[in-house]
């Protein structure tokens, strides 16, 4: 229960919401500069969520050369989180709205 907890607390921030909802949207991996791009966030504020969603087992990450690579760790109870992030309206933050159009 404790390793759900944790993906719950992950995701309970907007910038690390608007990540996954980047790489679901994108259904491939993406590198860790066009998220950046995509956010129009500091590239610390970034790398600091990315981290933050690895380490809770949302999100896998591989290393090409000096580029960093994002994907979504697929299990049963990922899956159903990432199902109910696709449940949440564009409409519903200025931001979101922004994120699908880039």
């Amino acid at each position: 229960m404790i390793k759900e907890l944790e993906i719950f607390k992950a995701i309970g921030e907007e910038t690390r919401l608007r990540i996954m909802r980047v790489l679901l949207k994108a259904d491939t991996d993406l590198c860790a500069c066009e998220i950046i791009d995509v956010l129009g966030k500091p590239q610390y504020t970034i790398s600091k969520s990315l981290g933050v969603l690895v380490t809770a087992g949302l999100l896998a990450e591989r290393r090409e050369g000096r580029m960093m690579f994002y994907s979504l760790r697929n299990n049963a109870f990922n899956e159903t989180v990432f199902n109910s992030i696709r449940q949440i309206s564009c409409n519903s933050n200025e931001a979101f709205k922004s994120d699908y159009n880039r």
